[in-house]
């Protein structure tokens, strides 16, 4: 390992949110009284483990994080800084990557990219997919599957019902080496691909992706049914 190598979070929170029918970007949003990226970023800041936190913001709301999450809650944490994002969050990641690559991070750090949107992230799975990430290079976290899946045609007939055993559902956090995620978005864009994740641009590079298991508790917020599953679940934490 590098001694200079500093190793680097990156929260994606430039998503609108549509699916939650509110106009307001839904990481805003109150979660038992805190706006949920503010939930999300205390797990992580409270680890020590990232040198620095870059957080990916839309466009014109750099004021709403500084005045309404990072003021209120983590003053003074010198590690955290901001990003402006995209149209899409595969581009937003890149002018995140591209934002480090101005830092001079060293190309054998750790990135580890997480969705603002997945506050009940616990402090042991991240532990474990950052240090697989420092074994293999690259690692997300993902859960089997609870349902039968249907691969349907444009009717929406059924046309195949695969083995669900062998798939996954990803989630975040992902890590991989610097220079491996920054490369793969740069093939990415070059090639006119998007992902519907990061590993999966990474997978494109032929890099083998290791998958940490990971936790049904690890709910991301998209919809408001979410919302009121993510207060329950953290009512139910406060009672224990």
């Amino acid at each position: 390992m590098s001694a200079d190598r500093r190793d680097v979070l990156l929260i994606a929170a430039a998503g609108r949110g549509k699916r939650m029918g509110r106009e307001r970007n839904k990481l805003y949003l109150p979660l038992k009284g805190k706006p949920v990226l503010a939930c999300t970023l205390k797990v992580f800041l409270e680890m020590d483990l990232f040198n620095l936190v870059g957080v990916i913001v839309a466009p014109g709301e750099e004021d709403a994080f500084w005045n309404e999450v990072y003021n209120p809650y983590f003053a003074g944490d010198r590690r955290v800084f901001v990003v402006e994002g995209g149209a899409e969050r595969q581009v937003s990641v890149f002018n995140g990557l591209k934002a480090l690559k101005q830092k001079n991070i060293h190309e054998d750090s750790i990135v580890c990219i997480h969705d603002g949107a997945r506050p009940l992230i616990r402090k042991p799975l991240i532990m474990d997919v950052y240090l697989e990430a420092l074994i293999s290079g690259a690692a997300i976290i993902g859960v089997p599957l609870k349902d039968t899946i249907k691969e349907i045609d444009h009717r929406q007939i059924v046309s195949k019902t695969p083995p669900r055993e062998q798939y996954m559902l990803a989630q975040t956090p992902q890590c991989f080496k610097f220079s491996t995620l920054l490369q793969a978005h740069e093939k990415a864009e070059k090639e006119n691909f998007t992902g519907s994740d990061d590993s999966t641009l990474v997978e494109r590079l032929g890099a083998k992706v290791k998958v940490v298991p990971g936790s049904y508790e690890n709910l991301k917020l998209t919809t408001p049914f979410d919302f009121k599953i993510a207060e329950t679940y953290l009512s139910c934490k406060e009672v224990r």
